[in-house]
């Protein structure tokens, strides 16, 4: 009898299929890799890019440190991103990293010690653009400046109610919430972007 491989589909896939989006494999994630024309990534548009696909692991525990040195090459001090090889580790507390990997289809070296992977726990939203700032602004009351949340900062807090880890890197903010909140969060980005033309798109779009 025949059988077929589960796909992991993003939290969002309904949400694309609804908006037009072309939804194809990535990493083994059925997720938005195109959307319709006109929302095609350039410097001067704002876009919203499900990366739920993301594989994602937590190390939590005393020998955090050592995980991330083994990991990394060196500790991560709190609240900063270490990215290199397609990996940002967020150091979050003394006992506490995440970790999310692009194009993994196994886990973390074992040098990373005890990863947990809870990727189906997560959903990954990145937003760039000129006005990235100006739209969270909208949405939370958390301190977003250069000075509190410079390039390569993370910190956690509520955006509209819901709890999220902010990640922020030169061309965009990445914003990771639980899964069962991702729709709703997408909503409420969109809603709050819509003065500064705020458009979602795919995978393939910002390439």
């Amino acid at each position: 009898m025949p059988t077929t491989t589960p796909i992991a589909r993003t939290p969002l896939a309904d949400r694309h299929e609804r908006d037009g989006a072309t939804l194809e494999l990535v990493d083994g994630w059925r997720t938005a890799t195109r959307y319709p024309p006109g929302a095609t990534g350039v410097a001067s548009a704002n876009l919203l890019l499900d990366r739920s696909h993301l594989a994602t692991f937590e190390i939590n525990g005393p020998e955090t440190g050592a995980a991330l040195t083994a990991l990394c090459g060196e500790d991560v001090p709190l609240r900063r991103i270490h990215s290199a090889d397609g990996r940002d580790a967020y150091r979050l507390t003394p006992t506490r990293a995440i970790v999310f990997v692009a194009g993994a289809t196994a886990g973390l070296p074992g040098s990373a010690g005890e990863a947990i992977d809870v990727t189906g726990g997560w959903a990954t939203i990145s937003l760039m653009g000129p006005d990235a700032e100006r739209i969270l602004n909208k949405a939370t009351a958390v301190d977003l400046r250069d000075v509190a949340l410079p390039v390569g900062g993370c910190c956690q807090g509520p955006l509209f109610g819901v709890n999220i880890l902010f990640g922020r890197f030169a061309d965009r903010f990445d914003l990771h919430v639980c899964t069962d909140s991702a729709e709703f969060f997408w909503e409420v980005l969109l809603d709050a972007g819509a003065e500064f033309g705020l458009r979602p798109a795919g995978t393939e779009d910002v390439k």
